[in-house]
């Protein structure tokens, strides 16, 4: 199979985005958004016969960054 060279993005903010992948497809994608992180996990490949090859990821989760010195430990 080809290797994927976009990522097409459903659910969540980015919900019908295609993004260039420079090193294939990942299991699991995280995009930094605002001030957190958006995690996409892949659903799928396509091998290109219809355009180029496409790695289909769905919406997982919304992660926050740790902002240097403050952390809640609960």
């Amino acid at each position: 199979m080809t290797t994927p060279a976009l990522a097409h993005l459903s659910g969540g903010p980015l919900d019908d985005q295609t993004i260039p992948l420079e090193d294939g497809a990942p299991d699991e994608l995280v995009l930094p958004y605002s001030e957190g992180q958006l995690v996409y996990l892949l659903v799928s490949q396509t091998d290109g016969t219809d355009g180029p090859p496409t790695a289909k990821y769905r919406f997982n989760e919304v992660s926050e960054i740790l902002v240097e010195g403050t952390y809640n430990e609960q």
